[in-house]
């Protein structure tokens, strides 16, 4: 048998890893950064989305429908009343209906403690009409990562948009 064609040698195997390695090392950061960047984009886009079915839930079912936001997730629910004939409270109580549960993509937050909802810092309502009506000057909720940030806003009038 002829050794010479038996294979790859210790040295051959250690050069291509080593090529291999420098190749990976160069690209994975821009990769990396970019793969961030689109989560940041997607939970955007959900989020918009979400808020524009919120307002339009609200519409369909001529109540209140609650957002209320984490640094993580997002949950939306339609508030009819305290679960005894009461008002809307912005709780979810016995009996009110879950709309979405949301969490938010690996290393994605909404920053909370910049929320400034005027009623309930990190909770925002749509009424029957699909308008905010504790809104009284546009609001951003900030949602970042660490590649960048993005701002959802709201207005008075239920008008979303991206910035």
């Amino acid at each position: 048998m002829n050794r010479k064609n038996s294979g790859f040698t210790a040295l051959e195997l250690t050069i291509t890893v080593a090529i291999v390695a420098v190749i990976a090392s160069i690209s994975m950061p821009p990769f990396l950064q970019w793969n961030r960047a689109r989560r940041l984009e997607g939970a955007v886009v959900n989020l918009t989305a979400d808020l524009e079915m919120a307002k339009i839930r609200a519409i369909r079912e001529n109540a209140f429908v609650v957002v209320n936001f984490g640094s993580n997730s997002y949950t939306i629910f339609v508030d009819t009343g305290d679960g005894v004939g009461g008002p809307p409270n912005w709780n979810q109580d016995s009996g009110e209906q879950q709309i979405l549960n949301r969490e938010m993509p690996a290393g994605v937050l909404i920053d909370t403690g910049s929320l400034s909802f005027p009623l309930n810092s990190d909770k925002m309502r749509f009424n029957g009409r699909g308008i905010p009506p504790d809104l009284i000057s546009p609001e951003i909720i900030p949602v970042a990562n660490t590649v960048k940030n993005r701002q959802v806003s709201i207005n008075r009038l239920g008008y979303i948009n991206v910035q």
